[in-house]
């Protein structure tokens, strides 16, 4: 699905994986919060309907994104895309993916200008801080990551993955530069924490904003709260600057 900005031809763009445990089918909900991001940000965005599990474990779901990438920077022309100012983007499951595709382009030196990661779970740890804090009560539940990351990985053989984990990444240096959002009571505060710091020790720019208050999905429901407009303009604020014309 391509969300347009009143933008003439050659926009940069964002190629975005929704979230929704790499289970759920959220591609519509995402519909508000990406015109605006799109028109705010004068970037084009591809949203992915990648394939889901169970049926499609890992790497399904990431080889969809990953070839989804490859295909926009293609196809650049046709799409009206400036094929040198892209970057990849998602929420949740699809913050994972977004890091592990921007691990993968570093790895065939396919260009990136940023990554947005939107409170990411990069990694099948549930020991952390905000896993044991925000366990229940503020919608996303330690328990229910625990089983998305089941139908996903369908065993522990993936675990030490980075293409599934990205913080189990050995050397992060060279990755795009990273925007990262996070709410403030989420069970993944922890992960996107200790991802951005594992960035920056491999000497990837961060930009990182924690939303007081928030919890886990109010990117995306612009209906619900005046944060979710103020998060996704300050992503598309970033992203501009991430890909101003020369």
């Amino acid at each position: 699905r391509i969300y347009r900005p009143n933008e003439d031809q050659s926009a940069p763009a964002l190629v975005f994986f929704h979230g929704g445990g790499w289970v759920l089918n959220f591609l519509d909900i995402y519909d508000a919060a990406l015109h605006r991001l799109a028109n705010q940000s004068g970037s084009v965005i591809i949203s992915v309907n990648y394939q889901k599990a169970p049926e499609h474990p890992f790497p399904v779901p990431f080889d969809d994104c990953y070839a989804t990438l490859l295909w926009v920077k293609a196809h650049a022309k046709e799409l009206g895309i400036d094929p040198a100012r892209i970057g990849v983007g998602g929420d949740s499951a699809g913050g994972n993916l977004a890091a592990a595709v921007a691990i993968k382009a570093r790895d065939e030196s396919v260009s990136l200008n940023y990554q947005l990661l939107v409170y990411p779970c990069v990694d099948r740890d549930f020991t952390t801080k905000s896993y044991n804090e925000c366990a229940r009560d503020f919608g996303l539940t330690t328990q229910a990551m625990q089983w998305f990351w089941d139908q996903y990985l369908q065993g522990d053989h993936h675990n030490k993955n980075p293409y599934a984990a990205p913080m189990q990444a050995t050397n992060l240096a060279g990755v795009a530069p990273a925007i990262v959002i996070t709410a403030q009571y989420d069970p993944l505060v922890s992960d996107s924490e200790n991802y951005s710091a594992k960035l920056q020790s491999h000497g990837t720019e961060v930009i990182y904003r924690e939303f007081p208050g928030m919890i886990h999905g109010f990117f995306a429901n612009v209906a619900a709260t005046p944060s979710s407009h103020l998060a996704l303009d300050f992503a598309a604020v970033e992203i501009a600057a991430k890909t101003k014309s020369e």
